[in-house]
């Protein structure tokens, strides 16, 4: 979910691309942030973001 946010740069573009209404989403990254005692949707990122999966066209497009 978190990646899916993160590559489409917005809750509501997040929530159309999984086919989710956008208070889902807002939902699911506030239990997230919960969860892992992050306060923003940015301090989640910073937390999980070794868990999370290489953005499409990262850094191993070039090889």
């Amino acid at each position: 979910m978190l990646a899916a946010v993160l590559a489409a740069a917005s809750e509501k573009a997040a929530a159309h691309r999984l086919g989710l209404s956008r208070s889902t989403v807002k939902h699911r990254l506030a239990n997230a942030r919960s969860k892992v005692g992050a306060e923003t949707t940015a301090q989640l990122v910073w937390i999980l973001a070794p868990r999370l999966p290489e953005p499409e066209g990262g850094a191993d497009a070039d090889e």
